[in-house]
């Protein structure tokens, strides 16, 4: 294996354990020459089914692009690397395992979304926004609510995607007016109609 860096061969392992889920191990490496340190996890190899785009196209099951999803809505929340490497694992084990030789990009997305909840509700609501995992505008604004109930505060200094106002009401924070009022503008006629799911950032 060479150093990301430099290219170096020089590596040595300064860590090995397996990760939470047991699905795969985790190796800690550094580089000999330039310092870098990295993380490479080790997994059985599996034979992930094509993905049917909702366009119609086919492609690969990419996890690099499942993982850059995750890590925009895990941002600044208590979800770290491996948990989300562990998420993605399942994910793919669970696609390969299905018996078909191939899947639709939504079916991910909402395998994705049944495992990213129990880690962070917040993290799970950006997903829903960011990917259309739900039906509609109304939908998500009570699935808002639902989550406000349930999580009353937040880490200190996070921006939340909605906030409570003085009469208690449910009001939606910046990031969410936007969400809805490009949603609006996309379709200001109707507001029932399913949400499209981005084909490049779930398969």
């Amino acid at each position: 294996m060479l150093c990301p860096v430099c290219r170096s061969g020089s590596i040595k392992v300064l860590d090995s354990r397996e990760s939470r889920d047991g699905g795969a191990i985790r190796r800690r490496r550094a580089c000999m020459d330039c310092n870098h340190r990295f993380t490479t996890y080790e997994r059985i190899e599996t034979t992930p089914p094509i993905v049917l785009k909702r366009g119609g196209g086919k492609q690969a099951f990419d996890r690099n692009k499942i993982r850059a999803g995750l890590q925009r809505v895990c941002h600044k929340r208590p979800v770290d690397d491996e948990q989300i490497e562990a998420l993605i694992g399942a994910v793919e084990l669970w696609a390969a395992t299905r018996g078909e030789r191939e899947i639709r990009a939504e079916e991910i997305a909402d395998r994705v979304t049944r495992l990213l909840r129990p880690l962070d509700l917040v993290a799970y609501v950006r997903y829903l926004a960011s990917h259309g995992v739900y039906h509609n505008v109304d939908e998500f604004v009570h699935l808002l609510g639902q989550m406000e109930k349930a999580a009353h505060t937040s880490p200190e200094g996070q921006r939340t995607l909605f906030e409570i106002d003085a009469r208690g009401q449910i009001q939606l924070s910046a990031p969410s007016r936007l969400f809805v009022e490009a949603e609006d503008e996309a379709d200001p006629g109707d507001r029932s109609s399913a949400a499209a799911v981005p084909d490049s950032e779930v398969s």
